[in-house]
């Protein structure tokens, strides 16, 4: 009875290890299986084996890794937009608010003219290098707000209220942007910044009306030189039509003066050759055309026949 039993016992164990053996191999093919991951194609990945970064570069697609806790895979959405809100000078802004509530006093920029301001700026971003964003900079939002409050008061502080309210909102975007870009690169962040906006540029509320009566003067004060400039380049080409014209006409009377000029005194100097060469009778010549011509204007007539007394009155038409 008892030889049969330890036979029974030995298959028993037997198959035991046998199962256990199964559980054991798919669990170590589950085990390395679970080193097969996938990369996005918006993501980069960045490789580490046991803490040290051993790719910084692995691409989108289906990779292999050492199982954990040996490698360890960490995922960057290198193409996705991020957005931060800079409302550190902003009186409706949360971290304003904060720092009224620990200080009792408001959060304002101030401007080259000795001005204060209110703003608030949108920043976008996306990241260029998933290793330097991953392990240059701890709290890389907090760091990225400190540094571009730092550039917007920079900026601000070299301009005048007016051109901060009215006309140099592009010219303060372009400026905080490179700047912050190139404090970024600096600490070498791996952050790269793609768009500035600034949002509700304005003067405290305490004191709004006396910049909109400022700011509606300025924009009056412009649209009277537009109009004056619309109506010079309304007049100006008729003007100068006007002076083109009277200069050919004056020029065109000019010529002709000089012409009947140089007539006369070419006629004057025929007649003075021929007075030269017989001069009684030219004088009577010209006597007589002088005669001729002067007759017809006369209203009243008198002719005197030699030296006789006898005068004839003649009343000529007028």
């Amino acid at each position: 009875m008892e030889q049969p039993f330890e036979s029974e016992l030995r298959t028993s164990l037997k198959k035991t290890r046998s199962f256990l053996n199964y559980i054991l191999g798919a669990l170590l093919l589950i085990y390395c299986a679970s080193g097969i991951y996938s990369i996005s194609t918006n993501e980069i990945g960045v490789l580490q084996r046991f803490g040290r970064v051993v790719d910084a570069d692995v691409r989108p697609g289906i990779h292999f890794r050492l199982p954990w806790p040996i490698d360890r895979i960490n995922r960057v959405p290198v193409k996705e937009v991020r957005r931060i809100f800079i409302d550190d000078f902003f009186e409706q802004g949360t971290n304003a608010d904060l720092y009224y509530r620990l200080t009792g006093l408001n959060s304002n920029c101030i401007t080259g003219d000795n001005n204060i301001v209110t703003l608030n700026c949108v920043l976008q971003y996306t990241i260029a290098n998933p290793h330097d964003y991953l392990f240059k900079v701890d709290q890389i939002d907090i760091t990225l707000q400190s540094l571009a409050s730092n550039t917007i008061i920079h900026c601000l502080a070299g301009l005048a209220v007016d051109d901060i309210l009215t006309s140099a909102k592009a010219q303060i975007e372009i400026y905080i942007k490179s700047n912050l870009q190139e404090r970024l690169d600096q600490i070498g962040c791996g952050i790269n910044v793609t768009f500035i906006e600034l949002k509700d540029v304005q003067p405290p509320s305490i004191v709004q009306h006396y910049f909109d009566d400022v700011i509606n003067s300025t924009i009056d004060k412009r649209k009277m030189i537009s109009k004056a400039e619309s109506y010079q380049n309304e007049r100006l080409p008729a003007a100068n039509g006007q002076y083109t014209r009277m200069l050919q006409e004056a020029e065109a009377y000019r010529n002709k003066v000089q012409d009947e000029a140089s007539g006369e005194a070419q006629r004057f100097l025929a007649q003075l050759s021929e007075y030269k060469r017989n001069p009684v009778v030219t004088r009577k010549r010209l006597y007589h055309e002088f005669i001729d011509s002067l007759y017809p204007l006369l209203d009243s007539k008198i002719v005197v026949e030699g030296d006789s007394i006898t005068l004839r009155l003649l009343q000529s038409e007028k």
